[in-house]
């Protein structure tokens, strides 16, 4: 029979993770620097994964299903505050110059870095480490301007990556 009282809840998860608790740290990146990219992404979120899968239909049954592939969804977004240095624009244009030079129309293959997402407990220790492995630049969406508000700029920024595992 299920538990249903809160202290069933609370002798079985002794702390919840908190979704305030992460940093992101961008190994070697092309534009900007580890500890400003680090201390700017003000939102990201754990990548997803699942598995594709099979069905085999048999006579005149709805057959049997059997597990597929993995399939990573390959983006992964972040969102970075700006500052009047424009650190995060010129860091953001810079990698994105290296992939293909708007002017040469020439770009480097030497574009990727591995990306690490950790999560932290309350005492400040990583209690979990997820690794996107190559990832680049895949778009920086506008960033509206507006008189009427009252905001920080803030960069929307989507990865590619091939692959993510832990630690």
């Amino acid at each position: 029979m299920a538990e249903m009282s809160v202290n069933s809840l609370k002798n079985n998860l002794s702390n919840p993770a908190r979704t305030y608790l992460w940093e992101v740290l961008f190994a070697n990146p092309l534009g900007g620097d580890t500890e400003t990219l680090l201390l700017r992404c003000r939102s990201t979120s754990i990548p997803g994964v699942s598995v594709g899968s099979i069905l085999l239909p048999f006579k005149q049954t709805g057959g049997v299903k059997y597990p597929g592939k993995k399939i990573y969804s390959h983006t992964w977004a972040c969102t970075f505050v700006e500052g009047e240095d424009r650190e995060m624009w010129d860091a953001f244009y810079a990698w994105a110059q290296a992939i293909i030079n708007d002017e040469t129309g020439l770009g480097s293959f030497n574009i990727k870095t591995d990306v690490y997402l950790h999560l932290i407990d309350t005492d400040g220790t990583v209690s979990k480490k997820i690794k996107l492995v190559g990832a680049y630049i895949e778009s920086q969406d506008d960033v509206a301007l507006s008189y009427d508000d009252e905001k920080e700029i803030n960069i929307a920024v989507t990865f590619s990556y091939d692959y993510w595992t832990e630690g």
